[in-house]
């Protein structure tokens, strides 16, 4: 049977096209329906990954200061900077310090001779000792190609030993520059062979015959030597980390006979800032959710997780933040200048926090830290949305299930889809066979009027 070829009906004037698209849209309701629905539980996903990226947020501020070691913050400072630098972390104690540095870690540095660009070595063998006494062995010779400056230079840096080599172009010349990895005695590394005998080897001195080196540019390997508080001390290199705890020293200059003065104290702006990011996470999450659950009277719209359980479930951690932290000292965060506004917000006035923190009775670390005497309000939170947002918590139970719906919707959406092909299929053969029928009574009719007329004609004439 033939298909529809015109969007109006040759035979019954009909608007085939527009009265199989109205037909269609009744019959897709079920899915606009279930559209509509889908779109819903979209806009609520949607809204829990808002609400969870603030709430990460909000967990990650708590963490940052759930304990007494995280709590600290401790700066590092010296009277004459020019002598070293210094950072102190959380494991910081607060103090002071004499320090004098007598003499900085350096690395040793062998220089050869400045030599024509023609210069050759003898064949011979150039040995690197660690100070384990275990020798590198470089084998140098015409044969090979490597007895030039150059040569022996890449020679030494392909071998794995603990020294760079380099040119160095003096103006009349060109030398071989022969430097440890690292600073320190304990880094050297005596030499033997081509005229570049320098170090001790199992107790023996270089050779000075043949030598090329030259003694006024060579120095040896050394280490720092300091004393703090009048305690001379030795380190192989000018960073010095296990010192005191928590403090990283930089030297950078001697101060022989003139030490200068180290201070570890509390940095009170570090843990106002790590405070205040707590506070600034708290307030942000309640911007969230009020968002995600408002409710307007006028216009009776509301956002997609109002009234939502889960919501208010994650509300509840408001109880944890005005709450009283048990035992002695502080107890609630009104007491280190942190205040709950009308709107549901903190509110910090840092000045009075830091005067807090100086206030050894109040102790503000109590408030935050868990410890043996009881667990503050950073820990308690950071406890609590780590359930929240765990694998099998209450957030991805919830999402889970919206996520769950939303595939059950596209499925049924799928199977009715697939329907409505069927349907609208059914629709257009219907409306062919009724052109075919009308046009096929269209054509009988005409036939009979004609023969009506025909007849009509004869019997007038007759």
């Amino acid at each position: 049977m033939a298909g529809i070829t015109s969007s109006v009906g040759l035979a019954s004037g009909i608007d085939i096209e527009d009265t199989i698209t109205k037909l269609m849209a009744i019959e897709k309701r079920p899915v606009t329906l279930l559209e509509s629905k889908k779109e819903v539980i979209t806009t609520k996903l949607s809204s829990m990954g808002l609400i969870k990226s603030a709430l990460s947020e909000f967990q990650a501020a708590a963490a940052a200061i759930d304990s007494r070691t995280e709590f600290a913050a401790y700066s590092a400072s010296l009277a004459d900077s020019s002598i070293a630098s210094a950072s102190a972390s959380s494991a910081a104690k607060a103090g002071s310090y004499s320090l004098e540095v007598q003499q900085l870690a350096s690395q040793q540095k062998l220089v050869s001779q400045s030599q024509s660009s023609s210069f050759k070595f003898a064949d011979g063998t150039l040995k690197l000792y660690g100070t384990d006494g275990k020798a590198i062995s470089i084998e140098v010779s015409a044969a090979k190609g490597n007895n030039t400056l150059a040569g022996v230079r890449d020679a030494i840096n392909a071998s794995g030993a603990s020294v760079n080599a380099s040119l160095l172009n003096d103006g009349t010349g060109t030398r071989l520059v022969i430097t440890s990895k690292e600073t320190g005695t304990a880094n050297a590394v005596a030499v033997r062979g081509l005229g570049l005998d320098y170090g001790t080897v199992n107790g023996e001195a270089a050779s000075t015959t043949d030598s090329i080196i030259d003694s006024s540019a060579t120095s040896a390997a050394k280490d720092a030597l300091f004393k703090l508080d009048g305690v001379s001390i030795t380190r192989s290199t000018n960073t010095v980390a296990d010192l005191l705890s928590g403090v990283t020293l930089n030297l950078t200059k001697t101060n022989t006979d003139s030490p200068t003065t180290l201070t570890i104290k509390t940095d009170t702006d570090s843990i106002t800032t790590k405070v205040k990011a707590f506070v600034d996470a708290y307030n942000n999450l309640q911007s969230v959710i009020g968002t995600e659950t408002a409710y307007d009277p006028t216009t009776k719209a509301a956002g997609a997780l109002n009234g939502d359980a889960t919501v208010r479930t994650i509300q509840s951690l408001r109880s944890i933040v005005t709450g009283m932290v048990s035992g002695d000292g502080a107890q609630f965060l009104s007491q280190a200048g942190i205040t709950m506004q009308k709107d549901g917000t903190l509110s910090m006035d840092t000045s009075k926090f830091q005067e807090a923190l100086k206030d050894p009775d109040i102790d503000v670390a109590r408030l935050f830290v868990k410890d043996s005497n009881a667990t503050g309000i950073a820990s308690a939170i950071n406890t609590r949305v780590t359930g929240m947002l765990s694998t099998t918590g209450m957030f991805t139970s919830r999402t889970t299930g919206l996520t769950d719906s939303s595939n059950d919707i596209d499925d049924r959406i799928d199977a009715l889809n697939t329907r409505m092909d069927a349907v609208e299929a059914r629709y257009r053969a219907q409306f062919t066979t009724l052109e075919s029928t009308l046009a096929s009574l269209n054509t009988t009719s005409t036939y009979l009027t004609q023969q009506i007329e025909a007849l009509s004609s004869f019997y007038k004439s007759k």
